[in-house]
């Protein structure tokens, strides 16, 4: 008898252990929260992940002066989160009278920077003829440092390069070749401050040598 008592009594411990939990049960409760609390998590993540906006990219290639209007811009949906602010989107108070401070490529985001509201500022553009060899990493809105090397008197030689300024933007780059002669080259039209103009224009007018090598700080601005 007294076997068969504590083996009921084992069989009574047992069920009460794996009896299902009642609703009113806590642990149950605290479940309940953080499912709920964690399927609303994700919902917020993934809806701020897709969330979307909409910015001005350029249609055309857009040069220094130009005027910004609908014929060279264009609308896009983009992912800028916080980055937003930095760049035109059609909230903004464009103004008829905006226009690109710098060269802007075709399908390039339009940096609010990159924008006056004014004439044109400071710079003029200078064209300068260069050897072809140049690095492929010069190419429009990017920036080099324009050296000058004077030609000696006899006239087959020239002096130590002198630089003439750093981060010189660049508003086009064209290639050129053949032709009867056979020669190649490189048409550059560069962006230069009021106080460079005279002895760029100088060295051009004189036959000096005048070498542009690529500043990759200029990707940072």
């Amino acid at each position: 008898m007294i076997t068969e008592q504590i083996a009921q009594d084992a069989r009574t411990t047992s069920a009460s252990r794996v009896r299902r939990p009642s609703w009113k049960d806590p642990r149950l409760a605290l479940g309940a929260v953080l499912v709920v609390a964690s399927v609303a998590g994700t919902v917020y993540l993934v809806g701020e992940l897709h969330q979307t906006s909409t910015v001005y990219v350029s249609s055309t290639n857009i040069t220094l002066g130009e005027k910004l209007t609908s014929e060279n811009m264009k609308t896009q949906e983009v992912q800028l989160g916080e980055t937003l602010e930095n760049y035109l989107h059609t909230d903004a108070q464009l103004g008829q009278d905006a226009r690109a401070n710098t060269f802007i490529s075709e399908g390039q985001l339009i940096p609010v920077t990159s924008i006056i509201h004014s004439e044109v500022g400071s710079r003029r553009p200078v064209n300068v003829d260069l050897p072809a060899d140049l690095s492929s990493s010069i190419t429009p809105g990017s920036f080099v440092d324009v050296w000058i090397a004077k030609r000696e008197t006899s006239g087959s030689t020239y002096g130590v390069p002198e630089k003439l300024s750093s981060m010189v933007e660049v508003a086009a780059r064209v290639e050129s070749g053949g032709g009867l002669v056979g020669t190649q080259g490189t048409n550059l039209e560069l962006l230069v401050e009021p106080n460079q103009l005279e002895p760029l224009l100088q060295a051009l007018a004189n036959e000096s040598r005048i070498i542009v090598v690529y500043n990759p700080a200029g990707t940072e601005q």
